[in-house]
Parts: C-alpha cells; sequence; structure tokens
C-alpha cells in the first residue's frame, strides 16, 4: 500500500443546485458517472492522491432522462450506451449504433454512460468523432459568478485546437442530442483497441447523402485515442467535389490530401495508425463507388 493512503470523499449530489454547491467548495474534483474508464486508468485505485475529491453523478435523476420526437433524441449525461442501444437502435444513426457496439460487451456498455465517453481527459474515444459527422449539441454546465449556467453546444466546438473535448473550467456535459438521420451513406470502423492498444488503434466516422454520383453534406472524422479527433471542414468540401465512382488515381489524390491534414494535426501518429487510416479510408471509398454504380443508368 501507499505510504500515507487515504480513502476519497466522494460527494452524492442529488440534484444540479446540490453538483453546483460543491464544486464551489471543491473547485477541483473529479467528476464520476459510471467509472469505465476512470478505474481503466494506470494507478487508478488506490489513489496516490491524499483526500481526493470525487462527485458522483448517479444520484442526479435529471442526468438519467431520455426524451425524443419525430427528429431528434435527447439523452441524459448519465443515460448508459446499453440504454440507448435498447431504447433507439431502429431510429438513431447506424454509425451511433455501430459505434456503441464497438465499445465492449455489455458489461461495459451497461455501465459507460454517453457524457463519459464524450468527456474523458488525456484520452479521447471513438465517441466524439461520431457525434462530430452526426452534428451532434451538448448541453454544457458551466459555474459563473458562483451560478450555473447552460449553453448548447455543437460537440465540433468543443474540440480544441489539438482536437480535444475541452470544457469549461468546472463544466458538466448534462445532455446530448442527436437527429434523427436522413443520409443514406453511415460508416464506423474500429481497427485497434482504444484500451489495450491505443498507440496504434485508430476509428473512424462518416456520413453523407449519396445523390446520384455527388455526395450532399459529407462529414468525416478520423480519432486517434492518444492523440485527439481529426475534423475538418476542408475534408468535407473535398469529399463533395467528388463524382464517384473514383478510378484509382483519384483515390490516391483524395488520400494524399486528406493525410495532409490529418499529419498537419497529428504529426506523431504511428505507421500502424497510417496504414489502417488508409485501409480505412479506402473502405469509405470502396462502399461509395458501389453505391454509385448500383444507381440506375437513368438516374446518373
Amino acid at each position: 500500500m501507499y505510504k500515507g493512503l487515504s480513502s476519497p470523499n466522494i460527494h452524492t449530489p442529488k440534484n444540479l443546485g446540490e453538483y453546483a454547491s460543491i464544486v464551489l467548495h471543491y473547485p477541483m474534483s473529479t467528476l464520476w458517472g459510471g467509472g469505465t474508464f476512470i478505474m481503466t486508468r494506470p494507478d487508478a485505485y488506490p489513489s496516490k492522491t491524499m483526500n481526493a475529491e470525487i462527485i458522483y453523478l448517479g444520484e442526479v435523476e435529471e442526468l438519467h432522462r431520455f426524451q425524443r420526437n419525430d427528429r431528434f433524441a435527447e439523452f441524459g449525461a448519465m443515460v448508459t450506451l446499453d440504454e440507448i442501444l435498447s431504447t433507439g437502435k431502429t431510429v438513431l444513426p447506424k454509425a451511433l449504433t455501430d459505434n456503441i457496439q464497438t465499445i465492449g460487451s455489455r458489461l461495459i456498455t451497461r455501465k459507460a454512460t454517453i457524457g463519459g465517453t464524450i468527456a474523458t481527459k488525456g484520452f479521447t474515444t471513438s465517441f466524439p468523432g461520431t457525434l462530430i459527422v452526426l452534428d451532434a449539441t451538448a448541453e454544457v454546465r458551466y459555474m459563473k459568478k458562483k451560478r450555473l449556467h447552460s449553453r448548447w453546444m455543437q460537440i465540433t466546438r468543443l474540440l480544441d485546437r489539438n482536437g480535444r473535448i475541452s470544457l469549461p473550467s468546472n463544466g458538466l456535459i448534462s445532455r446530448v442530442r442527436i437527429a434523427f438521420s436522413e443520409k443514406n451513406c453511415h460508416y464506423f470502423n474500429e481497427i485497434g483497441s482504444f484500451m489495450l492498444d491505443p498507440e496504434n488503434a485508430v476509428a473512424a466516422a462518416f456520413t453523407a447523402t449519396l445523390d446520384q454520383d455527388i455526395l450532399i453534406n459529407p462529414r468525416i472524422a478520423f480519432t486517434y485515442p492518444l492523440h485527439g479527433v481529426c475534423y475538418s471542414r476542408d475534408i468535407d468540401s473535398i469529399f463533395s467535389s467528388l463524382r464517384f465512382p473514383l478510378d484509382d488515381e483519384e483515390v490516391d489524390t483524395l488520400e494524399s490530401m486528406i493525410f495532409t491534414f490529418i499529419e498537419s494535426s497529428f504529426p506523431d501518429i504511428t505507421p500502424l495508425q497510417r496504414t489502417r487510416t488508409s485501409g480505412i479510408m479506402r473502405q469509405i471509398i470502396d462502399d461509395l463507388n458501389e453505391k454509385a454504380l448500383t444507381v440506375p443508368a437513368e438516374e446518373r
């Protein structure tokens, strides 16, 4: 055991008002939802930190709420990934449900929360990238002048310059809103293990509407666990300018342009990550080529 080890102080607010009061008194507290990510980190327990402060969010009822209408689904930050699948699998975008199913077994998805998958520190899960291509928004709660304020923000606006999710000081994601997509192209793939081999893992999410031979509103994001999310509207614009199917030369040119963006943001990705990223990109292009070729000739 560590010398001088002390048990953490656990705070259990019942509502967001109590949460705000606790944060004012203990601004350096760690937020705890399902704890699936925190407990996988080295030296997570027992903690070397003396008198660590933990705010357990599991008893905040409003963070467990789920609602939906004809246009979108809205999940409280404490809604688990398993609950998302069970309540909305038939209507939620396929990229999202595919992403959840790659996270792990039900042992993990029954505990992992949507808020926790977004707001990890020093590590990026595959979830933010998927939410970005789905144009999802989050309600962020933050302290200002000793009061708790709220603001809805697109997930893209939570990315800092380094591709990391960045919240205001003592910020909390309270709700996530995901629109029901009418796009006809949804793709998610993860290669490697984000938890067991984060140095070499990569994930990609892609959505678009393929209208005859062009893409309408394409969005693509690549995620590298130890680096962050690579998302650029410039890459989306490149996809919008293409006419499918692409020939081999066009594919090579597209791949070169995309890697220019990726490596300008994350110059330290490993050779294996680069190879895996290339494989994912070509699989996306192959799928789009196949879809374009199956369009009846009179519609082209």
